[in-house]
C-alpha cells in the first residue's frame, strides 16, 4: 500500500521530515545561490590630458617631450611583486619607497620592469604613467 500525503504526519513532505533547521539551511543555500555578485570596481585611470600631463612633468613623474617617445631598440615589459622589482633592479629604491618601475638597458634592448596591476592599483599609479616614466630612462632620460 502507498501512503498519500494525507496518511503522512505533519512536518513531513514527501515522506523525508521537515524541521526548522532543514527549512533555514535550504533557504540560506536558496540566498546564497541566488544572490547576484556585484563586479570588483574597475579602476579606471585619470585621462593623460595636455594640462595633467605638464603638472607630471613638474612634478618628475613623467620625462620632458625630447624623452617620451617611442624606443628605438628592442623593449621589454616584465610585470612583477615589489620584492620581484626589487630582486630585479637592486639598489634602484630607497629604503621604504614603493617600487613601481625599473630600467635595465643593455646595449639596444631595454628591460623594464613594472609593478603588478593590483599593487598599482594599491598604490594609486596608472601603468602607462610608469610606462612612460621608465621607457624615458631607456630613452636616455636621468632624474634625481
Amino acid at each position: 500500500m502507498v501512503a498519500s500525503p494525507r496518511d503522512l504526519s505533519l512536518g513531513h513532505a514527501g515522506g523525508v521530515q521537515i524541521t526548522t533547521w532543514k527549512i533555514t539551511l535550504l533557504a540560506t543555500q536558496w540566498l546564497l545561490l541566488s544572490a547576484q555578485t556585484l563586479p570588483e570596481p574597475i579602476y579606471k585611470p585619470r585621462p593623460l590630458t595636455p594640462g595633467y600631463v605638464e603638472w607630471l612633468r613638474q612634478l618628475n613623474y613623467l620625462p620632458p617631450p625630447e624623452f617620451d617617445h617611442e624606443f628605438k631598440g628592442e623593449l621589454k615589459v616584465v610585470r612583477g611583486s615589489q620584492q620581484e622589482l626589487r630582486t630585479a633592479c637592486p639598489n634602484s629604491f630607497h629604503p621604504g619607497n614603493i617600487a613601481l618601475g625599473c630600467t635595465r638597458l643593455i646595449y639596444d634592448t631595454c628591460t623594464i620592469y613594472i609593478l603588478n596591476d593590483q599593487g598599482l592599483q594599491a598604490t594609486g599609479w596608472d601603468y602607462e604613467i610608469v610606462l612612460r616614466h621608465e621607457r624615458a630612462h631607456c630613452n636616455g632620460w636621468r632624474h634625481d
